[in-house]
């Protein structure tokens, strides 16, 4: 079997499960933002505070995220026009790219902000699990600093847009890879699927973080 082939459909695969399915949990997640800083935290602690929490992370979605986001950097760079595609499709294609860097570069400096930075701060590295445990109070820090709360904002703006598109697409192109989706019309119903996920997913999100702005 030719190992691009391979990769590729890898590639396709782990961005649906199990890196989609973090990511839908983890925007769940922020949902807890609108029952205060308590409830919140306690939501989110309570799965960083089991002790396979941090082989999960890693075993279950750090190891495929970086496969997929390592992979997906190297087709990026290797893009190039489709002529077999319509207008749309193409768009499609050139974004679905463009996004997986887009959210690639997020999620570096999500997790260094959001984790990294405050475990430092109260204990170094050896402090991750234990410390930096008021998430939603970051969140509220983060958003509401008089010089950079604005350029936060944004920046999660399209961070948001960037991961639920391309997870929604993914899910589009996912079905057409694996042969899910074969006929014109079996495509055009998993485009409109996919773009209902990615109007829902971002809509609840940002109600979520609404509760902070």
């Amino acid at each position: 079997m030719d190992s691009s082939f391979l990769h590729r459909r890898v590639h396709s695969i782990t961005g649906i499960v199990p890196v989609g399915l973090f990511l839908v949990y983890h925007l769940y997640l922020q949902l807890y933002l609108h029952s205060g800083a308590s409830e919140y935290n306690e939501r989110v602690n309570s799965f960083y505070d089991s002790p396979l929490a941090v082989w999960i992370l890693i075993l279950l979605v750090y190891l495929p995220l970086l496969y997929h986001s390592v992979l997906g950097l190297r087709l990026s760079a290797e893009a190039n026009v489709q002529p077999q595609y319509q207008y749309f499709a193409h768009a499609l294609y050139w974004l679905q790219r463009v996004s997986g860097v887009g959210v690639f570069l997020f999620m570096l400096g999500h997790l260094w902000n959001a984790k990294l930075v405050p475990a430092l701060a109260e204990g170094g590295m050896l402090c991750l699990t234990e410390c930096a445990n008021d998430h939603y109070g970051h969140l509220v820090t983060g958003f509401g600093d008089p010089e950079t709360g604005l350029v936060t904002k944004a920046v999660y703006v399209l961070g948001v847009f960037g991961a639920t598109f391309h997870l929604a697409n993914g899910i589009n192109t996912f079905c057409m890879t694996w042969g899910i989706a074969l006929t014109s019309k079996g495509q055009f119903r998993v485009r409109i699927f996919s773009m209902l996920i990615f109007l829902l997913l971002s809509a609840s999100t940002f109600y979520a973080l609404s509760a902070l702005w």
